[in-house]
């Protein structure tokens, strides 16, 4: 329960329900999912121990802030152990089966472009890229990444309005089918670019139209 109520909360942030510095009131998203407070502080607890959540004397807990300094560095980070999991995933012996559930991944996401709802494309995102460090298999890499995945989250949430999700499903497609080809200069040139779409992105004027926008 409370890894769902922490699901919970960062599908309310990629929503657009929560906005980064917003405080999250305890007791509030306990009703509003209908459940005790005591799973929500705890996700709340496991929440701040992954950076989504900060906790401030007399504030109370708030939702992380977003800069565009902030979201270029955990690119930077994120590319990193991206690029290292695609060599590794190719220097593997078994060859494209490696890829099965990137692809199952890539699936899901292609299906969630035509979704309402914003939180399944993020939830879909994050499930691509977690199976993309899965597939490199070492396990430090995938625990480094998944440490960033719902920092990740809270700001692909953010860069949904301004990003072409079939933009995005086009280059899943072709990320998957250069892995499958072993073909690791394409697969990191094709990665880099993916990641890159959102170096042009203002996260900060971003929230402050969210937030004129009510």
């Amino acid at each position: 329960m409370v890894e769902q109520a922490a699901e919970a909360i960062v599908a309310a942030a990629a929503r657009g329900i929560f906005l980064p510095g917003d405080r999250l009131v305890e007791a509030e998203i306990a009703r509003d999912l209908g459940i005790s407070r005591v799973p929500v502080r705890e996700a709340l607890r496991l929440l701040e121990s992954q950076g989504i959540v900060t906790s401030t004397p007399y504030k109370g807990m708030r939702l992380m802030q977003v800069t565009n300094e902030g979201v270029a560095a955990l690119m930077r980070v994120r590319l990193a152990l991206e690029v290292l999991a695609v060599r590794e995933a190719l220097s593997l012996p078994s060859g494209p089966a490696r890829f099965l559930g990137l692809r199952d991944a890539a699936a899901a996401f292609a299906a969630a472009v035509a979704a309402a709802d914003p939180a399944l494309r993020v939830a879909a995102e994050e499930q691509f890229h977690g199976e993309l460090c899965a597939a490199s298999g070492n396990p430090p890499l995938l625990a480094l990444w998944q440490s960033l995945s719902r920092q990740l989250s809270v700001v692909w949430g953010l860069g949904q309005t301004a990003l072409d999700a079939q933009g995005a499903d086009r280059e899943h497609q072709a990320l998957l089918a250069a892995l499958e080809a072993g073909d690791e200069s394409g697969a990191v040139a094709l990665l880099t670019a993916h990641i890159g779409r959102y170096h042009g992105q203002d996260f900060e004027a971003l929230i402050t139209d969210r937030r004129r926008r009510g």
